[in-house]
Parts: C-alpha cells; sequence; structure tokens
C-alpha cells in the first residue's frame, strides 16, 4: 500500500545516514512523532526507539538551563559579597553587617513588617543548594549534585564559624563554663574564627565551582568564577 511504501523509504532514508552524529535537526524537519507513525504506519515495528540525535534538546537540559537562569545571579551576588565585602567586614569588626549577612531581616521600608531582605550569604548558600539538586532527577542523586552537596556542607560550616564570631556571646571555655557560663568573645578571638571561616568558606566554595563548572562547559555555558 501507499503507507506501507512511505514507512519503508522513510525506514531506508535513515538506515543510510552515515552516522546518527552527522544528522542535523531542524524544525522544519520530519519531527521523531510523525518519524513514528510513518515507520508503524504499514505494520512495521522497529525492534529498538529511535536513537537520541545530537543537538536534540531534552527536558532535563531544558531544567538545567531554567536552573542555571535562576540561582547563577543569586550565588553571583554572594560571591561578590564574600570576596569584596567580607574581607573589609571583618577587617573593620562590623560584626552587625556580617550577621546580618547571614540572616533575614524585616525591611525597615515595608509598612506592614512582612516583607523580608534576606542576606546575601544566606540567599547564596540556599542558591547553591537548589543549584546542586538541579544536576539530579528523583530520588537518586547524580554523582555531581553528590560532589556539589559535600563541599556545600564545609560551606555551611565555615558560615557557622563566622556566625560564632558575630555571636554576642559564646560559651566560656575556662573553670565556669563546667556550668554553663557564657562570656562575651574578645576582638582577637572574632577576628581569629572570622579569618578561619573566610579561608575555609573559600576552598569549599571553590571545590562546589569546579563540579559545577564542569557541568556548565557541557552546557556550552560560561562558568561561575573561583574565589
Amino acid at each position: 500500500t501507499m503507507k506501507t511504501a512511505t514507512a519503508l523509504l522513510a525506514l531506508g532514508a535513515l538506515c543510510f545516514l552515515p552516522s546518527t552524529d552527522a544528522l542535523v535537526v531542524r524544525r522544519a524537519s520530519l519531527s521523531r512523532r510523525d518519524a513514528s507513525r510513518l515507520l508503524t504506519a504499514g505494520g512495521l515495528v522497529l525492534a529498538s526507539p529511535l536513537p537520541v540525535l545530537a543537538g536534540a534538546s531534552t527536558d532535563l537540559k531544558t531544567d538545567r538551563v531554567v536552573a542555571m537562569n535562576k540561582y547563577r545571579p543569586r550565588v553571583m551576588k554572594g560571591r561578590t559579597y564574600w570576596t569584596n565585602d567580607l574581607p573589609k567586614a571583618i577587617t573593620d569588626g562590623d560584626w552587625k553587617m556580617i550577621d546580618e549577612s547571614l540572616s533575614s531581616i524585616i525591611d525597615p521600608k515595608d509598612r506592614r513588617g512582612k516583607r523580608k531582605i534576606v542576606g546575601p550569604l544566606k540567599d547564596m548558600t540556599a542558591a547553591m543548594e537548589l543549584w546542586a539538586s538541579s544536576f539530579s532527577r528523583g530520588a537518586q542523586r547524580s554523582e555531581p549534585t553528590v560532589e556539589m552537596q559535600k563541599a556545600l556542607e564545609d560551606f555551611t560550616a565555615a558560615t557557622a564559624l563566622l556566625e560564632l564570631a558575630c555571636a554576642a556571646e559564646v560559651k566560656d571555655t575556662g573553670f565556669f563554663g563546667i556550668f554553663g557560663a557564657k562570656k562575651a568573645p574578645s576582638q582577637a578571638e572574632r577576628q581569629k574564627n572570622a579569618r578561619q571561616a573566610l579561608s575555609d568558606g573559600s576552598k569549599a566554595f571553590n571545590a562546589y565551582v569546579d563540579v559545577l563548572n564542569t557541568q556548565l562547559k557541557i552546557m556550552a555555558e560560561e562558568p561561575v568564577p573561583r574565589v
């Protein structure tokens, strides 16, 4: 029949292509659904599904691009704070500014008192978690996600040390600490903890973006700079 002949011609055209790598998919070309209909119109059944053609878009690739466009600006904003504002704040002993960067505060311009301003480091940490998760589908975590989340754990530990540097009171490590006594940390203690946090956090951030940039390279996207 005419349908069978058409199907055989379509199948023959696919079989005599030199390779799937040489096949260029264009919007105006035959869709996968139409090709499938042609191949099965005369009762023909393929032993295996059509190959995924080079250059063809996938839902996973689309999801990753959407995630990149959503989370990259938040990570870059936090990175700018980490490399520029944080070192200066540590040197100046501006613990209030650093503490605000790690937390959420009520927007003073909001008369209702409901809108919150999320600090750049807190927002960056949340974005890093979500971006890492975007490289997995379903409950099973991919290797890049696992590696990025491990680096993020180290980064979160560094920000916890940074929070300790900003604390008004810390546990007394002396004799009275046995009884749960607290004390105000000295400037030297704050500086020591903050600079250690900056060093540890920078290493963790670089480990995170090294894995991330490997994935961005596959996607042909611009890398995130290290700190």
